[in-house]
This record gives structure tokens, sequence and C-alpha cells, in this order.
């Protein structure tokens, strides 16, 4: 008798682990929990990714780039009020995977506070988006898909949404179809994330892009750079960087630093404009190296990264 109340109590207890309470299904019907899709966000994205990019969301809206910030991360995740979604308060931290420099593709863990009822009301009102056309539902593996323009998410948990183009969406979802919640990324770009007191964390294996040679061509510091590692923090004059580019040998170091020296060069004359009241949007840089490795450190003003957030907001909306 013991042992059939083990027998059924084992049974029980493996059906209840079944049952998760995640907004997406499992291959098989079932719902994983919340607390396995939730405490790792670097498990839910694809593997192959030539690139890694980690933003502390709150840093970056108590900044001075705090309302370009916002504004971004309105158009990558396409909800608005009648989803009960503000960014400013919702969205913690943002993960991107990106998987080629040619075209759009990245998949992208959102993590922060959802309301999955109230986004499935806004999409069947067609309530429309701050990309400027109204949100749709489709539907993939048995599971809601959402897209605004060319723009995806999915909400997978209360705390987590995935977004990106429809393939990255599709990718992750299929991870969690197949119950493969792991980390597939290499350990040696996933540790960088774990920096401390890191607010933005970038890294990239560029050995296989041929658009970085192309690009090579006006930015000589391009030529041969295989590997990218860059920390930053949203202090002032606006954003920080140190890092490091990695080449072949230490020859083709030297010959991109000197390179990066020439940038520093022009950015040490721009300052001489900041008496006339024009601020120059690269300060502070410096370069050194380091055998193969050239290690710089540079800021950008709040201004002109306040700039570039938008010039990357208005790519996401496609010039409308």
């Amino acid at each position: 008798m013991a042992a059939t109340l083990l027998g059924a109590l084992a049974l029980f207890s493996a059906s209840c682990a079944k049952q998760g309470d995640s907004v997406v299904l499992a291959g098989d019907g079932t719902r994983l929990s919340s607390e396995e899709i939730d405490r790792d966000p670097l498990a839910l994205l694809p593997g192959g990714a030539v690139g890694l990019v980690y933003v502390d969301a709150q840093a970056a809206f108590n900044s001075p780039v705090g309302p370009a910030a916002a504004t971004l991360l309105s158009y990558a995740v396409p909800l608005g009020p009648d989803a009960n979604f503000d960014p400013r308060r919702d969205v913690r931290k943002v993960f991107l995977g990106l998987y080629s420099l040619e075209g759009a593709d990245v998949a992208v863990v959102v993590q922060g506070t959802f309301d999955p009822d109230a986004v499935r009301t806004a999409a069947s009102r067609g309530a429309m988006t701050a990309l400027g056309v109204p949100l749709a539902k489709l539907e993939y593996a048995n599971n809601d898909l959402y897209t605004a323009g060319g723009v995806g998410f999915v909400v997978v948990t209360k705390n987590t949404a995935i977004a990106g183009n429809e393939t990255g969406i599709r990718r992750t979802l299929d991870k969690i179809r197949d119950k493969r919640v792991r980390r597939e990324l290499p350990d040696w770009m996933a540790s960088l994330v774990d920096t401390p007191k890191a607010s933005i964390v970038g890294v990239g294996d560029l050995s296989t892009q041929p658009q970085v040679a192309a690009t090579a061509q006006q930015f000589p510091f391009l030529n041969g750079l295989t590997v990218v590692r860059v920390l930053g923090n949203f202090e002032p004059p606006g954003i920080n960087f140190a890092g490091s580019l990695t080449y072949p040998d230490p020859d083709s170091a030297q010959r991109a630093a000197g390179a990066l020296q020439q940038v520093s060069q022009l950015s040490a004359y721009a300052n001489l404009l900041a008496i006339i009241g024009i601020r120059p949007p690269i300060q502070n840089m410096q370069v050194r190296t380091e055998q193969k490795d050239v290690q710089f450190i540079v800021s950008v003003d709040s201004q002109s990264a306040t700039m570039l957030m938008d010039m990357t907001g208005r790519s996401i909306r496609g010039g409308r």
C-alpha cells in the first residue's frame, strides 16, 4: 500500500510539474513555469549569435538620455497605454541577440512587467502603436504572436516578453516549444553580461561577417577586426564606454590603434568648438594596444547619444 501511494504521489507531482503558468504553450500542449523562463533570459536566446547586447533599461531611463531610450523601446516593443504598458515604468532589462549584420535578424528578451490580458484586448481592438500602425495578432506554434509593422513580440510570462523580427521570435518560441530553455550562447559572450556595475554590455564575434571588411574602407580600424567587447554606463557626459577590439596579430592591432588615434585627434580638435558652444559628440578618447588587442575608453555626450537613438528609432519606423 505504501509503495502504491508513493507511486501515485510521484505521478501526481510529475503531472503538476508539467502544468506551468507561462503564457506560451510547449509542443506537448503543456506550459513551462514562469520561474523556469524568467530566471535566465539568456537561456531564451537562440544559439548562433554573432553579437550580444545587454542594457539596464532603468539606468538608461534615469539618465539624460531617458526620454530617447523610452521612445526607442516603444518602437522595439510596440505596446502602449491600451496594453497597460509604459516602457519607463515596466521595462527593467533588455537582452538582444544579433544573428546577422546584414538585414534585421535579431531576437530580444525584455524583462519587466507585462499584462497579457491587456495586450490581448488591445490587439483584438487593433490598437494603434507608436510605430503608427495598428497592433495585429498572428499565431505560431499555437501561441499568439503580435506584430506592428516589421516588429513583433510575444508575451511569455508576466515578467518576460520576446521581441525582434519574426524569424528571431520564431526561433525563440521553438526553444520553448521543445523545452530547450538553456543557454546556447558561447560562455565568453554570456559571462560579460555579469560584469558588475555595467549598464551596457556589447560583445560580438565578427570573424565571419564580410560586411565588416567592406565597411573597413571607410573606417580603417575595422580592417581585420574579429572580436569586440564593450562595457558602458549612463553617467556624465552621457554614455561612457570601455572595451577592447581583437585582431589577428599585433601588427594589425597597431594599425587599428593608429586609425583610432586619428579619431581621437579629431575629437581633441572638436573640443575647441566647445568654446563657441558646439559640443563634440566623442570625448575623452584613450587608446592603447596590448598584443592583439586595442583597448579604448571613450565618452559620447548625451545630445549625440539622443540623436543616435532617434536615428535608430526612425529606422525601426521605416520612415513612417
